[in-house]
């Protein structure tokens, strides 16, 4: 699923050779890996006990579960900072309208994923969810675009 998430990489490049519009590329692009940072942060809330056992320094562990969160919520606001500029400069076309699902749904994100009993088992619903946010992005991206 990460790879369907960089793929939009090849997405926006597109529409960069569509508009000619850099910002557009540089906006773009970097809103990706920042929602790619999120959503590995958030993968690592999943296996604290095992990252403390072989001594791998996440996030979670050195920030702890509560400043993690808050951290998530940063990133996040920057990246919704990142798709309003995108559509106040005039920079995205209206197929990036689409964008605009992930804001909410990385919020939702980060309020349920960091829950204990959730953080302790449902992997399916973990994976589903948490890479559900390109599946939901693609097809509305895809519907504006035409």
């Amino acid at each position: 699923m990460v790879g369907i998430g960089l793929s939009f990489v090849v997405l926006y490049t597109g529409i960069y050779f569509q508009t000619g519009n850099f910002i557009a590329l540089t906006l773009l692009c970097f809103r990706t890996v920042l929602n790619e940072a999120m959503n590995s942060i958030i993968y690592d809330m999943k296996d604290l006990e095992a990252d403390r056992i072989n001594g791998v320094n996440t996030f979670p562990l050195v920030l702890g579960i509560r400043k993690t969160k808050y951290f998530l919520h940063f990133i996040n606001g920057v990246v919704a900072i990142l798709t309003l500029a995108g559509f106040f400069l005039g920079a995205f076309p209206p197929a990036c309208l689409g964008l605009l699902v992930s804001l909410p749904y990385f919020a939702f994100l980060i309020e349920y994923l960091v829950h204990e009993p959730y953080r302790k088992g449902h992997l399916l619903l973990q994976y589903t969810l948490l890479d559900g946010t390109y599946v939901v992005m693609a097809p509305i991206v895809m519907l504006l675009a035409n």
